[in-house]
């Protein structure tokens, strides 16, 4: 019973919109570029107050004094374009990681027919490669969309049923999840006994974990903070080198940006739109998006008002986007 109360007694209280107001304005937020009319008006149709707060952490607060805790520089308009900015980053972000995906699977087919894999062994070996557990979930996902219950994919299950039980590898890779094409490209790495795949295999993950979140819409600038989450590896020396040989070499402050999570997997990102998606026209467009999101950015009042720990982060991608996705 006392750990129900506990419980009860951490419990937040819903706001209303004008709550929320003066719970920003209590913790030092302004309303000078940004009024109140037109805060209430976009929190109750344009955001939620979660996602627009959720950037608070990339500002410092006071230390001392009557208004200790207080966020310093900070106006709800900076909330709210650095919220726009997140938006058209992520899809922008999606976008190149969806047509990685997609030449990955081009790329891969391509490397078995140099290893003239017949197309039904690889998938076979593949399946007997992995845990028991993992072919399960495997088999099962492809079973349940190729069969005629409420599963059933109305995209590409009358691809997988025509091939129960024996997909060939041209098919296997049109239908598995982006997370099954990665390990396959790992277990490839050692059937053929090519270290680079394995390197490709790691930055690929990385594509994959930004890729999913960005489809589920989450965000990614407010992580744009030394305190943010560090990524739990290296970067790959594929992107290291590529890195080094245009005009970036290792520094303590390139390793510093890299070992955030977030900003790990956008350069993961953007190195595999250089180098999976061989079409110029291709990677023209990425660089166009990305273009118009820096514009956008720069062109918003919140960078020229931020900090410089802010202000050093996007530095930082833009620096990437100009190394890997420029346009002549």
């Amino acid at each position: 019973m006392a750990r129900v109360d506990i419980g009860m007694r951490a419990r937040k209280p819903m706001l209303t919109v004008d709550e929320q107001i003066e719970h920003l304005k209590s913790r030092g937020v302004k309303f000078e570029l940004y009024s109140e009319d037109a805060a209430a008006s976009y929190l109750e149709h344009a955001n939620n107050y979660l996602r627009v707060a959720a950037y608070r952490k990339l500002y410092s607060r006071q230390v001392d004094g009557a208004s200790s805790g207080s966020y310093v520089n900070l106006d709800f308009e900076d909330l709210v374009e650095l919220s726009s900015i997140d938006r058209r980053l992520r899809e922008a972000l999606l976008a190149a990681a969806i047509d990685v995906e997609h030449f990955a699977r081009i790329e891969l087919l391509r490397r078995c027919g140099e290893h003239s894999e017949d197309g039904y062994s690889i998938v076979a070996d593949y399946l007997e490669s992995v845990s028991p557990s993992q072919r399960f979930r495997i088999e099962g996902a492809l079973d349940a969309r190729g069969g005629s219950g409420r599963a059933h994919d109305e995209y590409s299950g009358d691809l997988i049923a025509h091939y129960a039980g024996a997909h060939p590898i041209w098919v296997f890779l049109e239908v598995v999840e982006f997370g099954v094409l990665v390990d396959l490209w790992r277990y490839c790495s050692g059937r053929w006994g090519e270290q680079s795949m394995r390197d490709e295999h790691y930055v690929l993950k990385s594509v994959k974990a930004l890729r999913n979140a960005c489809a589920h819409n989450s965000l990614i600038v407010n992580g744009f903070t030394s305190a943010a989450a560090n990524a739990s590896y290296q970067v790959s020396r594929s992107i290291a080198i590529s890195l080094a040989e245009n005009g970036m070499p290792k520094t303590k402050s390139r390793r510093a940006k890299l070992k955030n999570l977030r900003v790990a997997q956008i350069a993961a990102t953007l190195y595999s739109v250089n180098a999976f998606c061989e079409l110029d026209t291709t990677r023209v467009r990425h660089a166009r998006r990305m273009g118009d999101v820096r514009s956008y950015a720069e062109g918003c009042g919140v960078l020229s008002r931020a900090n410089d720990g802010i202000v050093s982060f996007f530095d930082f991608v833009w620096k990437m986007v100009d190394i890997w996705l420029s346009v002549e």
